[in-house]
């Protein structure tokens, strides 16, 4: 029979027993939010190797703002959506190399880490050096055996292919614009020259697949070129036969000849007519002078800045990164401008690329 007051303490006992559970999952949830935060800061996703951390954030993944982007990885779901393309690879791949110190990275993910310039179009799938990939990823892997890897250095605590075995292996995989945007990155990196470029492709790949592809890369290859959007740009120029601009063209304010504009693209015409090329979405919109950079609104500036390129006397031409995506409406475009489609450059370049 049970008194009340075996009642009374078994209720007691549970609150209690309750209460120290809760006060456990507290704990648990802090500690976790809080590494969770310490990692983010630092530019990193929480890596563990415990399993009773990994099962608790697993069984949070979609509440308390966390989510799992590659499997053992976790972030704040926030956090994750803000990132670049570029920044969630690179968090990725750090990731992947602190929770498997065994893997080593190469060609696009190497890339990456050696700060070139690598389109967000080829960033889907891992590149691995290893003998298999034991763990699914959710983008799949490229495998390279570490026989044909060789020697391999480290760049932020990773593992990855040297500096230019990982160029040469970016432009044997890369079509044109994307492997023109790495190539010129590499020049502006290590300040050689395309023929330079050239020269090393030949002595280590020649006779590889997409060796001449890598070539034809190599060639049009400029390390005037800023970043991977002008690159692409370009590209669309040499392929569809216009004629291939000059690159970042200093011109004074004509308002103020203390300041200097410094212009992507320059065309100088048959005909004597002279066209500026700008593209857009690059933050560059900052007065440059003597005494150092004046910042100013971005909307402001671009049209300060515009209104003054035009006192000069030359057309600008204004392009946006979307505009590749529609590649009819751009030939136009530079038809309208005055710049001349050439059809023996288009045909001389699908020769050298189709090899045809």
């Amino acid at each position: 029979m049970v008194h009340f007051f075996d009642v009374v303490v078994m209720k007691v006992s549970n609150t209690a027993h309750k209460t120290k559970q809760a006060t456990r999952s507290t704990l648990a949830r802090n500690r976790m939010l809080a590494r969770l935060t310490k990692a983010a800061e630092q530019g990193a996703v929480l890596v563990t190797h415990d399993n009773a951390e990994l099962m608790w954030l697993r069984r949070h993944v979609g509440a308390d703002d966390i989510a799992e982007p590659e499997p053992y990885l976790f972030c704040f779901q926030h956090d994750w959506g803000v990132l670049t393309p570029a920044e969630r690879a690179l968090r990725t791949i750090k990731g992947l190399a602190e929770f498997h110190p065994d893997w080593a990275f190469w060609c696009y993910d190497a890339a990456l880490l050696w700060g070139l310039e690598v389109p967000n179009d080829v960033l889907g799938p891992r590149f691995l050096v290893k003998t298999g990939c034991s763990v699914p990823l959710s983008a799949g892997c490229r495998l390279l055996r570490p026989q044909a890897a060789g020697a391999l250095e480290q760049v932020d605590g990773v593992r990855v292919t040297p500096f230019w075995r990982t160029v040469e292996d970016c432009l044997l995989h890369a079509p044109f614009s994307y492997g023109l945007a790495i190539a010129d990155s590499a020049l502006r990196a290590k300040g050689i020259s395309r023929e330079d470029l050239c020269e090393r492709l030949r002595a280590d790949c020649e006779g590889r697949r997409g060796y001449r592809r890598a070539q034809v890369i190599a060639s049009h290859a400029d390390g005037l070129s800023e970043n991977g959007g002008e690159s692409r740009f370009r590209a669309f120029f040499i392929a569809y036969g216009f004629p291939v601009p000059e690159l970042q063209v200093e011109f004074h304010d004509p308002l103020d000849p203390s300041r200097l504009f410094r212009v992507d693209y320059f065309w100088r015409l048959m005909d004597g007519t002279c066209v500026i090329g700008e593209l857009d979405g690059k933050g560059k919109y900052t007065l440059q002078s003597g005494d150092g950079q004046e910042s100013v609104d971005p909307f402001v500036a671009e049209r300060q800045r515009e209104s003054h390129l035009t006192m000069l006397g030359h057309k600008v031409l204004r392009f946006t990164f979307n505009e590749l995506k529609d590649p009819g409406k751009l030939v136009e475009k530079m038809r309208l401008a005055g710049i001349p489609q050439q059809a023996d450059l288009a045909e001389g370049w699908r020769r050298q690329w189709y090899g045809r």
